[in-house]
């Protein structure tokens, strides 16, 4: 099952539809009150018994199969913490994409460079596979 997990979320991570660093529309809402917000996110999935989490390099993942999806919290020590990246594996038009969003809890800039580092993550992803 773990090896599924795995081929998925590589095919997906080829497949990613992201937007480009230059649009600046990275697709986080706003910052007031995204600590609640987050938070909140954070305490459901973790009283959830479907939802798988572990800890890499103190980020918190939590993977929610049912779904699809993959959340990505920051650590403490993150400059965007309190933040989360949300990404979901969806299908159009016959492809396989990958959706990114966010919820952040720090200042624009701050923010977008969150966002620009998963969107390069996936473009690093492509490159070490050989797809354009």
């Amino acid at each position: 099952m773990k090896k599924i997990l795995i081929f998925v979320i590589l095919i997906v991570s080829i497949s990613c539809n992201t937007s480009s660093p230059a649009k600046e529309d990275l697709g986080y809402q706003g910052q007031s009150s995204e600590r609640l917000v987050v938070e909140e996110l954070l305490f459901q999935l973790k009283s959830n018994p479907e939802v798988q989490f572990r800890v890499e390099r103190g980020w918190h993942i939590a993977v929610v199969k049912s779904e699809h999806t993959l959340y990505s919290f920051t650590p403490e020590n993150h400059p965007a913490h309190p933040s989360y990246v949300k990404r979901s594996v969806v299908e159009k038009d016959g492809a396989i994409y990958m959706e990114t969003s966010a919820k952040c809890g720090a200042e624009k800039d701050i923010c977008d460079q969150l966002l620009r580092d998963f969107i390069e993550l996936n473009h690093s992803v492509k490159e070490k596979v050989g797809v354009q």
